[in-house]
């Protein structure tokens, strides 16, 4: 689009982009706009117009060069104000647009089986979001989780990424296994209940089953899969060597290591893993750093230790409908520190230091 508005596309990319108009068309619209801004009305002159057209397609290069589209460009880079704002409105709009449009082609490609448009959504802090995927499965996110599906499942499996935590309730299909992609594993299930924790700032990845069955792939380690039962938890570090369940002394980090757990004998909607489907937290002789993440996602605050060595502290409760004054209060009865709220932030400090 770059190129044709700047009047330097060829016939042939002239082709390619009606065809790929016609395969998506919810960029038509798109592209009228930024017909329509290329007008000929107070149109500069041939010279400012090869410059416009040079700018344009650096533009364009910037925007194929780039994973996520996030361009900024240096002030020498800049399009000269040497052409009507109309110029510099399509050159905006390209540069807003491009990273929905691109991301869509290249997973067209990857899976010619299906036509592929890409949802992406993201659960901010204080809340949570229920999904249903096209099979029918249902989907609980988290607080602070992003997840990517596609529109139309392809004819061989059912591909999401996580990043956060989501509680599946995956439709059975033995001929097309639903696979949950995070950054370390990927689970795979034919149809089950389970729930994955994979925040990229916790200290491990959690996989825990609740019905069914489901396979585990460790993504640095393709050969190694592990098999869950009902009532099973497995738990991969995530950039986290010195985790109490790695090895001492293990010096090769090329394989991650992991544990698999049973879960106590108690009802499921008990367990502390699934806790935060009735928007509750459940810890027991946990760190206060790792609640204290549990804490931002359901109250929407960021929280800062301003005595480092409260991070290590073990603490336990429950924390269900409790206002943020409340629940900092209950945890404060059983741990030596004090707090203040000032507007989203929370700050900790010890006891003995209080000012």
């Amino acid at each position: 689009m770059a190129k044709n508005m700047g009047k330097t596309a060829t016939a042939n990319e002239l082709t390619e982009l009606e065809v790929f108009l016609e395969k998506f068309p919810e960029y038509k619209r798109m592209h009228q706009v930024t017909d329509a801004l290329k007008g000929d009305a107070g149109q500069p002159n041939t010279t400012k117009q090869k410059d416009v057209s040079k700018k344009l397609e650096e533009l364009w290069d910037k925007i194929k060069s780039s994973n996520e589209a996030s361009i900024v460009l240096k002030e020498t880079d800049r399009i000269k104000p040497l052409f009507n704002w109309r110029w510099a409105a399509a050159a905006i709009l390209i540069l807003g647009v491009t990273s929905g449009v691109f991301y869509s082609r290249k997973l067209q490609y990857n899976d010619q089986g299906a036509n592929l448009v890409m949802h992406e959504i993201h659960v901010p802090y204080g809340t949570t979001q229920k999904l249903v995927m096209p099979d029918g499965t249902k989907v609980m996110l988290n607080a602070g989780s992003t997840f990517t599906y596609p529109e139309t499942f392809s004819k061989n499996t059912r591909d999401v990424n996580l990043n956060g935590e989501g509680f599946f309730e995956v439709t059975k299909n033995v001929k097309r296994p639903f696979l949950v992609h995070t950054n370390k594993l990927t689970v795979k299930v034919l149809g089950t209940v389970f729930n994955v924790k994979a925040y990229n700032n916790d200290k491990t990845i959690e996989t825990t089953l609740l019905k069914g069955k489901v396979q585990v792939e460790l993504k640095n380690n393709p050969d190694k899969t592990i098999i869950l039962l009902p009532n099973e938890k497995l738990m991969v570090a995530n950039n986290q060597p010195q985790t109490p369940f790695t090895k001492a002394g293990n010096t090769n980090f090329t394989q991650i290591e992991f544990q698999v757990t049973r879960l106590p004998m108690i009802k499921p909607t008990e367990i502390k893993e699934t806790a935060w489907l009735d928007n509750r937290i459940l810890f027991t002789n946990e760190m206060f750093e790792d609640v204290a993440k549990q804490i931002e996602r359901k109250y929407n605050v960021q929280i800062v230790f301003e005595d480092p060595e409260l991070k290590t502290e073990q603490i336990s409760g429950l924390l269900d409908k409790e206002s943020l004054q409340d629940a900092m209060q209950i945890i404060e009865m059983t741990t030596p520190f004090k707090f203040r709220i000032e507007g989203k932030v929370v700050y900790l400090t010890q006891k003995e230091n209080k000012n």
